[in-house]
């Protein structure tokens, strides 16, 4: 399951319970009932009482074949939370280990978070067709931002966004938390198109380089969070680059009443709003 990462007992009670290409997410909590399998923004259940619960050794061996055997060949993530694997992403929860007041490591790995990345080809269509002028071959977009709560579908909608624009500008994927290419030593594992992909670089470094160095007309980014990424994205549109990103809301007014994405409206042309799950439905598309 997930390429050999999910194995034994732990992979036979996901399969009693669904079809592996049906998960977007699975939760383990070393110990605790009970393991969760969301499917379609449905979360499903298996209590120990089903005959199975999850052992601190399912939790390490999952580690142990995410990393090769070696935790410390993924520390950087490992202090951003996540383990990047096979094309999926697995975020972590234990206990942190600090120096000074610095996070340097965590120890005591008990709950695992897989998320499930799934391509839905056509999902970005009519959302393309709003911000894309199409004549003769060539073709002008406009720089978009998703806004969705937490798995309201934002980073599938990038994925397509930025396969589509491909085809017809020099696009450059920033993926900083390796969920829209989904890359493995560097090549994606989703169908990004034509773009080129930056993986595993935080944003604002790999905005700068990028920039300098590859050209792009369209710049490609998964979720914003800090200030510094909101400036980064004002730089991006003051060169006359166009920028699609994602943002974590509710609605384009509840980004306005936030004190740094605020700014982001007008910089925009374009909002794209998605609902709750299940993922992917689009509820209003926005000209800023």
């Amino acid at each position: 399951m997930f390429g050999g990462l999910v194995q034994g007992n732990l992979a036979r009670a996901v399969a009693d319970a669904v079809g592996e290409g049906e998960i977007a997410e699975l939760r383990l909590r070393a110990g605790k009932a009970p393991l969760a399998v969301t499917i379609s923004g449905k979360r499903i259940k298996i209590c120990p009482f089903a005959g199975f619960s999850v052992l601190k050794d399912d939790i390490d061996g999952i580690l142990l074949r995410a990393t090769n055997m070696s935790l410390y060949s993924v520390s950087d993530e490992l202090l951003q939370g996540y383990i990047p694997a096979n094309g999926v992403r697995i975020g972590v929860g234990g206990e942190g280990v600090a120096e000074n007041g610095k996070l340097i490591g965590m120890k005591n790995i008990c709950y695992l978070v897989i998320r499930v990345p799934h391509q839905v080809k056509g999902a970005a269509d009519e959302v393309f067709e709003h911000i894309a002028l199409i004549k003769d071959g060539a073709a002008t977009v406009k720089s978009t931002l998703v806004i969705a709560p937490p798995c309201g579908g934002k980073t599938t909608m990038l994925r397509e966004l930025a396969r589509k624009a491909s085809q017809f500008k020099s696009t450059v994927i920033i993926d900083e938390r390796r969920e829209i290419a989904c890359a493995v030593n560097g090549a994606p594992t989703l169908d990004v198109g034509d773009s080129e992909v930056i993986s595993g670089v935080k944003k604002c470094v790999a905005y700068e380089n990028a920039l300098r160095a590859m050209s792009p007309e369209v710049l490609v980014t998964d979720e914003l969070f800090r200030k510094e990424e909101v400036q980064m994205i004002e730089d991006a549109v003051r060169t006359g680059v166009k920028v699609f990103a994602s943002v974590h809301g509710e609605n384009l007014e509840s980004l306005k009443r936030s004190e740094i994405f605020a700014p982001l409206v007008g910089l925009f042309e374009v909002a794209v709003e998605l609902s709750p799950p299940p993922v992917g439905k689009i509820s209003a598309i926005r000209t800023l």
